[in-house]
């Protein structure tokens, strides 16, 4: 019960939708690979750990939309919009799983969204943190076996994918918090 809290703002992920996938994964899956690929031609590679690399560069960013993701999830919950309440537009999406059956209106939709991008935002930061802190112990750790190129690829690649998918992830939320449709008054006639 209490881990469930903890990471009730993964249920975004529940939620399935055939143009979510392709913000969530498709997208991310690709460009993760296209950064790797170019990553791997470069004859000065980027660094991932490191005062120049990937990761100093994301946990600088981080910090700040964390606190966006944070105020535009207050700003939707709270809300006096009527359209955020109506189900969403075209073949809305659905859950999976317990809640399956349950309407997903705009405002259940972004709220959901803005916590996962809050939480994965958090999630990222302290993450990125930990391994500047042991940077020295990882590459220890990996000069030591033999697996070392596979190990360091697969963590490059998880890494990435979850920075590429907290990038479309936030444009699916911005195109939503700017769509015309949701700031737009409701005709009565």
């Amino acid at each position: 019960m209490i881990i469930g809290k903890l990471f009730s703002p993964l249920n975004y992920l529940r939620i399935f939708h055939i143009e979510k996938l392709f913000f969530d994964l498709f997208l991310p899956i690709l460009f993760t690979i296209l950064f790797m690929t170019i990553n791997n031609i470069l004859p000065n590679k980027i660094p991932i750990l490191g005062d120049k690399g990937i990761v100093s560069l994301v946990n600088g960013i981080v910090q700040i939309l964390a606190g966006f993701y944070i105020a535009s999830l207050a700003a939707i919950s709270t809300a006096s919009l009527p359209l955020l309440d109506q189900e969403m537009k075209g073949i809305p999406p659905k859950f999976l799983g317990k809640k399956s059956n349950q309407t997903i209106t705009r405002r259940l939709f972004l709220t959901h969204l803005f916590g996962y991008l809050a939480f994965m935002s958090l999630f990222i930061y302290f993450l990125g943190g930990l391994c500047q802190i042991i940077k020295s112990n990882i590459e220890i750790f990996l000069n030591g076996t033999e697996f070392k190129s596979g190990i360091k690829n697969s963590l490059t690649f998880i890494y990435m994918f979850i920075i590429f998918n907290l990038i479309f992830s936030t444009i699916l939320g911005l195109f939503f918090m700017i769509e015309n449709n949701i700031n737009k008054k409701i005709n009565n006639t």
